[in-house]
């Protein structure tokens, strides 16, 4: 008989070529094809069990084929979920029972269309893309602004994508479906003429639109192709109809309308007649969808207002119960309706220039070079516009000076170092220039609020917050005296010499000062507290209506709701008997504008044949549309291609990341004494694996894992591997590698480790996810590792046939990686032999305490030598040569080498 340790040698020498010749024998070869062949035809558990080749193919693979008749105990052992502590399998000490519940999918997540993750991201995009919504109607006026004002030929403006979008967006034109040349000839008709081509060929949104341009017949402009009031009420209307919701420059245009007109109301009639008026007194006191005949005995009638709760909206008015205005309640008219509205026009604009070169200064200087942005600066924080470019230069640049002046809000608002150079946020950050624009706003809104109690200019100079807005609006010197200051809202004639005939043509003094006195519906109290409701409430209906979608949505994606990709199709009229959210947007429709979509862009129809396919697959129909916001929208949802509910693809399967994490807790304390140490060790370890979990929802790529050098430092220590050894880089080289071929770089220079760990996430060479790794029983690493371990089972099986001793040291092999305590292997018969014989201890020290064995034991292992091959492999020869010496076995060099030739 051949010597343990010769045996031994010649196996591992060349382990691949010793399994390879177990596989290639036929009866092992016939199990394995029958086992790939079939294990995922296995409906379920009991099937599984029912089928007795397979069932035995995997318990002898995972050496558990002793324990291939208790059926009922291994069908608890397989619908265990791995994630719960308590759980069956997680409560026996073998933990070749967890491993073997997590080859397999029996207790998998259960199906759903969405998880909670899924869900709640999908909901924060909808919810983000109102606020975006915002943004992007910001951006494109500001870029419409300054673009319509270089436009020379109707040719630059219908050759601007952007602004030619911009304009027909404003009047509810799709601008997919409209040509240059019908743009062309709308734009360079004349509005007057019934027999020009908009009057013939265009409808009322073109007419409306035409006459905002002031383009010659042949294209071209006599100075600009829009005058200022055209400009302006193109910017208006975008704001107003473009954005789904009410947005901040929508309130604002709001805000100036109701100003402009709230003057002029003689009648309640007038005011309910007025839908926008209305609308934004409906708004300004939460009065919801109030009917018009309501609303005026809401006005008109104190009792009727109390009894519907809105007795602060009666109170903010002042007309008689038959409609008119009480004239005991004065008012001034220092600034007409319109002078407050065109003045609010020049806030605007002071606002939009700060806002686009507060961004693009570097150095205080270049600031303070700048009397538009000063200005605007000084009435933004209230001070004095006579402050000095020294003073104000020291306050942005210098906290203790800022301090001192009592500015430390100023300093702090922006970003200046000492030198008068910027940090890398720049002068501002987007959030700071927003926080000085709503300073600003709060001074217009002050003065708007303030004027009409303004009976005489000297009232007004006395004012700074007031002096202050109207210097920075109308770009007046800052310098400028009080008296001369006075003189142009007065004196027509002296402005115009100032060269200021805008200023004194803003404002309605007579040339003694005086402002007359006008009766109307509000005072300035009731203005101020109105318009400061509206400013306040403007968008709360629109956030109720998303708080009612959202709630819709999660009601219609429960898990009894949504079985197939038709239920989620379903609009809500379609859905349920609920007639309350037949006007809601339903869950498809939710969808699209999450990610960005349109029901133009995918259709119903459309939406079924993408969530029946696989949008991980790179040659799928998801892929063949090439959009990014197709292909993440289809993997916010999980469908299968018979557009049934399934579960949701994960980096790493659930069952996998429950062994990671008890593999990583059992290291982490890998030969650590009992107390403080260990004690603090496990608990670091338990939160170590609730981050790991956390991270790992996030990972949508191998990019997303190999960032965070936490996840990836948690799989290689679970692994029994040294992060230290491993760069991103060659991380990256191993998980992209091909595992079958033969001379990749996973196969020819990583770990023999890192074959189990690739084969274990759902990544495919090119570090996208993918489903093609998931089985309905068994995914293919569990399914190639199933195989191997069959393949070594039977290789020790065979071998112990005719040397035990060469069956627990490949045994001990394999098992060694994952040992962590030294009760392992007191508690392993075979590991436990192996040591004793190796060190030859004693038979008796089995019969003493378990503790004298364990420190017994501590004196010839260390755990941390079962880690290295090499030393395992050095352990090994030692025991295969005293193995052969206890058995008496001929022909052994290592026993000869031992002995130094003398035979027993």
């Amino acid at each position: 008989m051949i010597s343990a340790s010769m045996a031994y040698n010649m196996l591992t020498g060349n382990m691949k070529q010793s399994l390879d010749r177990v596989a290639s024998q036929a009866t092992v070869k016939r199990d394995a094809e029958y086992y790939k062949d079939n294990i995922n035809k296995v409906k379920d558990v009991d099937d599984f069990l029912g089928n007795y080749r397979l069932y035995s193919y995997a318990m002898t693979s995972y050496g558990l084929d002793d324990m291939t008749y208790a059926k009922a105990f291994m069908k608890k052992v397989l619908e265990s979920d791995l994630t719960d502590p308590n759980s069956f399998a997680n409560k026996l000490t073998d933990t070749r029972y967890k491993e073997f519940a997590a080859a397999f999918n029996f207790n998998s997540p259960a199906a759903d269309a969405q998880s909670d993750a899924q869900e709640d991201d999908l909901i924060g995009l909808y919810t983000q893309s109102f606020a975006d919504e915002n943004k992007t109607a910001a951006s494109e006026t500001s870029y419409y602004s300054k673009a319509i004002d270089t436009v020379q030929n109707v040719s630059d403006l219908v050759g601007n994508s952007r602004a030619r979008a911009y304009v027909l967006k404003a009047y509810g034109i799709d601008p997919t479906y409209v040509s240059k040349d019908f743009l062309t000839q709308v734009l360079t008709s004349d509005v007057n003429d019934p027999n020009s081509f908009v009057n013939v060929n265009g409808n009322d949104k073109y007419r409306a639109l035409a006459a905002q341009f002031s383009f010659n017949a042949d294209g071209t402009v006599n100075g600009a192709a829009q005058t200022a009031a055209q400009k302006s009420t193109v910017m208006e209307q975008y704001n107003l109809t473009v954005p789904s919701t009410v947005t901040q420059a929508a309130a604002d245009y709001n805000k100036a309308y109701y100003l402009s007109k709230i003057g002029t109301i003689t009648n309640v009639s007038d005011l309910v007649g007025d839908s926008r008026l209305a609308s934004y007194v409906r708004t300004a006191f939460s009065m919801g969808d109030l009917s018009n005949a309501a609303l005026k005995l809401v006005l008109t009638d104190a009792n009727y207002a109390n009894t519907l709760g809105y007795g602060d909206a009666h109170s903010a008015f002042n007309f008689n119960s038959d409609g008119t205005i009480d004239s005991a309640a004065a008012s001034y008219t220092a600034q007409t309706s319109e002078q407050m509205g065109a003045m609010a026009g020049m806030a605007s604009a002071a606002s939009s220039y700060y806002q686009s070169k507060i961004v693009t200064v570097t150095n205080v200087d270049d600031l303070i070079a700048d009397p538009k942005l000063t200005r605007y600066i000084k009435n933004a924080y209230a001070l004095p516009q006579t402050l000095s470019d020294a003073d104000l230069k020291s306050v942005l640049t210098d906290s203790t000076y800022a301090a001192a002046l009592g500015y430390d809000n100023v300093h702090a608002a922006f970003n200046f170092l000492a030198d008068g150079t910027v940090s890398g946020a720049g002068a501002q950050s987007t959030a700071e220039a927003r926080s000085t624009s709503s300073a600003a706003r709060a001074n217009l809104d002050y003065f708007q609020n303030k004027i009409g109690s303004i009976s005489n200019v000297d009232q007004l100079i006395a004012d700074p917050k007031l002096t202050s807005l109207i210097k920075a609006a109308y770009q007046i010197p800052a310098d400028i005296s009080d008296a001369a200051l006075k003189s142009i809202l007065t004196d027509p004639s002296f402005a115009s010499t100032q060269g200021f005939s805008n200023v004194n043509a803003a404002f309605s003094f007579a040339s003694d000062g005086s402002a007359t006195a006008a009766s109307g519906p509000q005072s300035s109290e009731q203005l101020l507290l109105t318009t400061q409701n509206y400013n306040a409430r403007y968008d709360d209906v629109q956030k109720d209506e998303i708080d009612k979608a959202v709630a819709n949505y999660k009601d219609r994606m429960s898990d009894d709701n949504i079985k197939k990709v038709d239920d989620f199709l379903r609009s809500n009229a379609a859905a349920d008997l609920n007639k309350k959210n037949d006007d809601l947007p339903d869950p498809y429709q939710m969808a699209l504008r999450a990610y960005g979509l349109t029901e133009q862009d995918v259709p119903r129809s459309t939406m079924r044949k993408l969530l029946k396919s696989d949008p991980y697959d790179p040659n799928g129909y998801v892929a063949s549309f090439k959009d990014d916001r197709i292909t993440n929208l289809v993997r916010a949802f999980n469908f299968g291609s018979d557009g049934k509910i399934t579960s949701e693809l994960q980096a790493l399967p659930a069952a996998v990341m429950a062994k990671y994490a008890t593999e990583y807790k059992s290291r982490a304390t890998m030969g650590m004494a009992d107390g403080s140490l260990k004690d603090k060790a496990a608990k670091d370890a338990t939160t170590a694996v609730k981050d790991f979990a956390k991270g790992m929802a996030e990972v949508k790529s191998l990019d997303d894992f190999l960032k965070n050098d936490k996840l990836t430092s948690f799989v290689l220590k679970a692994n029994g591997l040294d992060p230290k050894k491993y760069d991103k880089a060659t991380l990256k080289k191993i998980f992209t590698s091909d595992p079958s071929d033969s001379k990749s770089y996973l196969n020819t220079k990583a770990d023999a480790k890192f074959k189990e760990i690739v084969a274990d996430f759902n990544f495919d060479s090119k570090g996208e996810l993918t489903r093609a790794k998931i089985g309905a029983i068994q995914n293919t690493g569990a399914e190639d590792r199933t195989k191997q371990n069959y393949l070594q089972q039977t290789l020790e099986t065979q071998q112990g046939e005719s040397n035990d001793g060469v069956r627990l040291a490949l045994y001990f092999s394999r098992k060694a990686p994952d040992i962590t305590s030294l009760y392992s292997i007191l508690g392993d018969k075979a590991l436990f032999q192996v040591i004793t014989t190796t060190f030859s201890l004693p038979s008796g020290i089995s019969s003493m305490d378990v503790n004298k064995q364990v420190d017994l034991l501590k004196k010839f292992v260390n755990l941390d030598d079962l880690q290295d091959s090499k030393k395992v492999d050095k352990l090994l020869k030692r025991f295969t040569a005293m193995y052969d010496l206890k058995n008496n076995t001929s022909s052994s060099p290592a026993m000869t080498i031992l002995t130094g030739g003398k035979s027993s």
